[in-house]
């Protein structure tokens, strides 16, 4: 088994679990700006059209077609929108204050702490992320897992996002690591996995869901727990 010396985390969804904080972020939401009776909108409706208009902006922030600030001010434009309400003011507060929220939210994917324990006893571990400096510092203070990091690389602080080879190559820099002695652990195939392969590193490809997919891999697993079995 090939020996590493550096291991490289994708922050959410494969750490810090987006699905169920983001959930509980917008459950606030929807109870504070009631929005039932304001527009009629069931819970399960908003989240689906969140979730939906979020994949979409952050596909297209990924793919440098728009910035932060887009996705600011447009997602929740957006959402209501698609409700037929048009009101900025309302998306504007949505928005500052979904910002504000999530982050604070400390939930993490199933044996990550078990799994960082594990590794930070073993390797040299780095986050890279095409999240935004100050919200990804907030999630890791709140969910206490900063100590297990000897670094963090966002998109906003190397000026190149996943999968772009050069943001790989300034986090194995900042790291003081080659990429034939690193590995990258990500959910994402195009920005993690890919975009990793293409940098020369190996990969693992966390998969909880168990997705049906053709992108080759090093490793592949559905739960964290199965890392000790690889690293």
């Amino acid at each position: 088994m090939k020996q590493y010396t550096t291991i490289l985390f994708d922050l959410d969804h494969t750490l810090w679990d987006y699905e169920k904080n983001s959930l509980e972020s917008l459950q606030q939401l929807h109870s504070k700006y009631d929005l039932y009776g304001y527009g009629g909108i069931t819970f399960t409706s908003f989240l689906s059209t969140f979730q939906k208009v979020n994949r979409g902006l952050w596909d297209s922030y990924n793919k440098k077609i728009i910035d932060r600030a887009y996705i600011k001010e447009h997602r929740f434009r957006r959402i209501l929108e698609s409700f037929e309400i048009d009101n900025s003011s309302v998306a504007q507060k949505l928005s500052v204050e979904y910002i504000e929220l999530c982050p604070q939210k400390t939930h993490l994917m199933p044996y990550a702490l078990d799994a960082l324990n594990y590794l930070s006893s073993k390797y040299k571990l780095f986050l890279l992320t095409n999240g935004f400096d100050d919200v990804q510092t907030i999630k890791l203070n709140t969910s206490k897992i900063s100590n297990f990091f000897d670094g963090m690389v966002t998109s906003e602080t190397c000026g190149h996002r996943k999968p772009a080879t050069e943001i790989f190559e300034y986090t194995l820099e900042q790291a003081q690591s080659k990429a034939e002695k690193a590995i990258m652990i990500g959910d994402n195939l195009m920005a993690d996995i890919r975009g990793a392969r293409n940098a020369s590193l190996d990969t693992v490809f966390y998969n909880p869901l168990k997705s049906r997919h053709k992108e080759p891999t090093t490793y592949e697993i559905d739960c964290l727990s199965q890392l000790t079995n690889i690293l």
